[in-house]
């Protein structure tokens, strides 16, 4: 039987960025087959935009910075729809991700030419990037997961892995954004129809806003027959003073700023930046 002291204990703010398990999302064989779906479907933005906002954003890098012939490193590249989109364009693309599917789906519908593509497992929080890139990209606000030494962890490595002059190209939530978090918690057997998992279950998501930070951390409760696990989704909102001061301590010039990532060009809640090498 569940306790008042159990669910007090559940229901408790968990300190910021105390854990960090999006290795569950990406190796997991029943969620990461969920996590390629979604990432595929056109029926929802949970894992990636759809297919025309792609389009018009590889359009836009194409034209800003020139794809054909240029080293590209996708990282976090998910099934390609990104990295392979380059490679038609011309680019020299290596793609990391962590989930072996996705992967396997990015190598598989790799076009032809006239750029070409290489697809490796990696956590680029650890793994090495490849040197000498002209453009690294990290897009659908993969770098607010992360913590403050995570961000900067990233930041290096992916200052060191660019040519001089070369060009970090990413995305993030913006701190307008955050202005719509809820908190809140519900229980529901087998939430979001079997994503966590081939057996039934019930999932408690709680979500949680740390306002001194403009972070919200959404918290997967699964509980199985014999098990029970977390996920925790962290999401730092950042303005674009915190990001220009983050890339700088980082050794960052000449960053700029772009909107026009997500399906309407015109939503506030995400912003581009685009920092560059000394």
């Amino acid at each position: 039987m569940i306790t008042f002291n159990d669910l007090h204990t559940l229901s408790e703010r968990p300190e910021l960025f105390s854990a960090y398990t999006a290795e569950t999302l990406w190796a997991d064989p029943h969620i990461s087959q969920k996590m390629l779906e979604i990432h595929l479907s056109q029926d929802t933005s949970l894992a990636s935009r759809p297919a025309k906002a792609i389009e018009r954003v590889v359009d836009w890098i194409d034209e800003a910075f020139g794809l054909k012939g240029r080293a590209v490193c996708d990282i976090g590249c998910g099934p390609g729809l990104y990295a392979n989109k380059f490679v038609e364009r011309g680019a020299l693309v290596h793609g990391l991700d962590f989930s072996t599917r996705s992967l396997h789906y990015a190598q598989e519908h790799a076009p032809s030419g006239p750029g070409s593509a290489t697809f490796a497992l990696a956590n680029y929080l650890e793994d090495p990037l490849p040197p000498q890139q002209d453009l690294i990209t990290l897009i659908y606000c993969d770098l607010c997961p992360l913590s403050p030494d995570q961000r900067q962890t990233l930041l290096t490595k992916v200052l060191h892995a660019l040519s001089p002059g070369g060009v970090f190209l990413f995305d993030v939530y913006s701190d307008q954004a955050f202005k719509s978090v809820r908190e809140g918690m519900v229980l529901e057997r087998n939430l979001m129809d079997g994503f966590w998992s081939k057996d039934d279950y019930f999932a408690i998501h709680q979500t949680f806003r740390y306002d001194e930070d403009k972070t919200s951390l959404d918290r997967f409760t699964i509980v199985e027959n014999g098990r029970n696990w977390d996920v925790f989704n962290w999401l730092k909102h950042f303005s674009k003073e915190e990001i220009t001061r983050e890339l700088e301590e980082a050794g960052f010039i000449n960053i700029l700023f772009t909107e026009g990532f997500d399906i309407d060009p015109n939503d506030p809640s995400t912003f581009g930046i685009v920092a560059s090498a000394p």
